[in-house]
C-alpha cells in the first residue's frame, strides 16, 4: 500500500523561503505560511471493510432490462472495471473471471432468485460483491444533447461461509462524469464512458483498503 511521506518535500521548502524571505515585506509576509506549507492535507480513511485482502472474489452485476438492452455488455464491462480497481488496491485478493460469471447468468436467466453466497461457492470465492446497478446514462437527466455521465448502483458483500447471514457489508454509491459540469465539446461517449464506469469502480475499490484523502 502506497503511502504519503512529507518529510522529503521540506528541506527544498524551507531552503526555498529562507531564499524569498529578503524579497518578501510588507503584507506578503502575511502569505508565507500557506506558501510554506503549500502542499494539501490528507487524512487517513480506515477501511470500510477490509476483509478482501487475500481472498478470492466473484462479482455479480444486475442491471435492468432496458439499460440491459441498451448497453448489452454493461454488466462484462463493470466486472471487469471493478476487477481492475480490486487488484490494483487490496493486496492479495483475487477475482473469479468474469467471463465465467457472465456465462453462467446467460445460462441461468434466473440466477437473481438463488443466494448469491451459494453461487460464489460454486465458483469457489470466499466473498460475492453483488451489484445492482440503479443508474447508468451518459446525458444530463432530461436531455438529449448534453454529455455527463452518471452512474449509481447498491453493493453488498456476501461471505460464502455464512451463506444465510446476509450481506457482511453493504453501502450505496454514485458518481458522475465530469464531476461538476457536462463533458466538453466533442467528447465521445466512448470516452465518457469509460471514464464513468472507472471512476464508479475505483470508488467501490476504495471501500476495501486504508486510503488517504484531502482535508476539505
Amino acid at each position: 500500500m502506497s503511502r504519503i511521506v512529507r518529510r522529503s518535500g521540506w528541506p527544498r521548502q524551507v531552503a526555498l523561503v529562507a531564499l524569498l524571505l529578503p524579497m518578501l515585506g510588507g503584507c506578503k509576509l502575511i502569505a508565507l505560511p500557506f506558501f510554506a506549507l503549500g502542499q494539501d492535507q490528507t487524512k487517513k480513511v480506515p477501511a470500510e471493510y477490509p476483509y478482501l485482502e487475500g481472498k478470492k472474489v466473484a462479482i455479480l452485476v444486475w442491471v435492468d432490462e432496458y439499460t440491459s438492452f441498451q448497453y448489452q455488455f454493461l454488466p462484462l464491462e463493470v466486472s471487469e472495471h471493478v476487477r481492475v480497481a480490486l487488484e490494483g488496491s487490496v493486496r492479495g485478493v483475487s477475482v473469479v473471471p468474469n467471463r465465467q460469471i457472465i456465462d453462467f447468468q446467460k445460462r441461468e436467466p434466473d440466477w437473481q432468485s438463488r443466494n448469491p453466497a451459494e453461487i460464489g461457492k460454486d465458483f469457489g470465492a470466499d466473498r460475492v460483491i453483488v451489484i445492482e446497478l440503479t443508474q447508468y446514462t451518459t446525458r444530463e437527466p432530461g436531455s438529449m444533447h448534453l454529455y455527463r455521465g452518471h452512474m449509481g448502483g447498491n453493493v453488498k458483500v456476501l461471505d460464502t461461509a455464512y451463506p444465510q447471514s446476509g450481506p457482511a457489508y453493504q453501502t450505496e454509491i454514485e458518481v458522475a462524469y465530469p464531476p461538476d459540469r457536462i463533458a466538453a465539446y466533442g467528447t465521445d461517449e466512448r470516452t465518457l464512458r469509460r471514464a464513468i464506469m472507472e471512476l464508479f469502480a475505483n470508488d467501490l475499490a476504495s471501500r476495501f483498503h486504508e486510503r488517504r484523502e484531502k482535508v476539505k
